[in-house]
């Protein structure tokens, strides 16, 4: 058979059925155990009487609980599948849900959320892209990206879904009805799809070896350290930014509705980045598409700079922070595999995203020490700049790297 031949039936043999199924489920359980914060946390705070620190504080909590039990979660799949995980994970959120709705003390509000973080660890997306690489191991890498691309619409579905419930039912009522919402979709397509499609470990894997054993030898090479500090980097950036945008923008001379525009474009500059990656998965490598998702925030952090000569240069930053933001995504699930080996595969993510569950949890308190220390947010500007450069020359580096640690006759994927 000629290789065009070949990859056509390979395209054909692809679980399309499968990859969306957990797609969808991956939005739903982002926009109802994530996004929905967003929304409920001015209501919930009006009724209640607490502060927006002290509600931001119990989401911190989450990320920080998530990242503590990544690597746990990464082994347990590593070795016994995610279909129960997954599933009983999806059942509490539920009851979580239920229980945020009736909080009335600040203290109930950080138990529910150190569940959530608990809950997070077994469904978002690191759980979901250990079980597709043990799962689909020829094919993980455009399953990752279709993935990611159905989950990077959450916020703008449930953003304004969310809103229309809050306005229509109340905070309370809206986290009863998103709870009924993830139940089915987020517990009942892993139970049903999954089941016995996670017999085979991924190519090129020993099953009897322990996955921390994995992890200790990637730690002794320079590029997994090299990669911890590229995606901390991005989840610094990334959610300092997120933060911090609007009123950056307002202190630039834009208008509150340009700045909320500028907001609204970065969400589907995202979805266009991984459906450029998901176009060009057969002809991009994973250093290229790193090199880019990496290089992209720091075009548009030097176009932000510029913003204050009008909304033009405001609206190019979003294009190419969303962009970049996309591509990293995916990168940050595919790097590490494809440099070190997918041997443990699950373990090997959740010791790289725990620092980065870190930085997302300590990035909005220190972008606002550095607002404080500057007074204003030029001097915030320039550290996330250099935050960029940064990302961009440690994903360089750990690419450069790799090769040698390839050729010890590892599986790349």
């Amino acid at each position: 058979m000629t290789a065009a031949y070949q990859a056509g039936a390979a395209r054909e043999s692809f679980p399309w059925g499968l990859v969306l199924a957990l797609a969808l489920a991956q939005l739903v359980a982002w926009g109802t155990l994530y996004y929905a914060f967003a929304i409920v946390m001015a209501p919930m705070g009006a009724e209640l009487g607490w502060s927006k620190a002290a509600m931001n504080g119990a989401l911190s909590v989450g990320l920080g609980v998530t990242g503590i039990a990544a690597v746990g979660v990464g082994r347990w799949i590593d070795r016994h599948g995610g279909r129960m995980l997954m599933t009983v994970g999806s059942l509490i959120g539920a009851v979580l849900l239920i229980l945020w709705s009736q909080v009335t003390a600040l203290w109930q509000l950080y138990a529910i959320w150190v569940g959530i973080g608990l809950v997070s660890a077994t469904v978002l997306y690191e759980p979901v892209f250990a079980v597709v690489a043990r799962a689909l191991p020829s094919e993980y890498r455009r399953a990752i990206t279709t993935i990611t691309l159905l989950g990077g619409l959450a916020s703008t579905v449930f953003i304004p879904l969310t809103q229309g419930l809050v306005d229509a039912l109340g905070w309370r009522h809206a986290l009863l009805v998103l709870a009924a919402i993830e139940l089915p979709l987020c517990a009942g397509i892993p139970w049903l799809l999954l089941r016995g499609r996670e017999s085979r470990a991924p190519a090129g894997t020993s099953a009897t070896k322990p996955s921390m054993n994995v992890v200790r030898r990637a730690m002794a090479h320079s590029s997994f350290w090299l990669l911890v500090a590229t995606f901390v980097c991005t989840a610094l950036l990334h959610t300092a930014l997120l933060f911090n945008l609007v009123p950056m923008l307002e202190e630039q001379g834009l208008t509150i509705g340009e700045a909320v525009a500028v907001y609204a474009v970065i969400g589907p500059s995202q979805v266009a980045g991984r459906i450029a990656l998901l176009t060009l998965e057969r002809s991009i490598t994973v250093s290229v598409a790193g090199f880019i998702g990496a290089g992209l925030p720091v075009l548009a952090l030097v176009v932000l700079g510029l913003s204050h000569a009008g909304a033009v240069f405001a609206f190019g930053f979003a294009v190419a922070f969303g962009a970049g933001m996309g591509i990293k995504t995916i990168v940050q699930a595919t790097a590490a595999p494809e440099f070190l080996g997918r041997e443990g595969y699950g373990a090997l993510q959740g010791a790289i995203v725990m620092p980065v569950y870190a930085a997302q949890a300590i990035a909005p308190f220190a972008a606002a020490v550095i607002w404080q220390i500057g007074g204003g947010y030029k001097l915030l500007e320039d550290v996330l700049l250099a935050i960029a450069i940064v990302s961009v020359a440690a994903f360089a580096l750990a690419a450069l790297l790799a090769p040698k640690i390839q050729t010890k006759g590892r599986p790349t994927g």
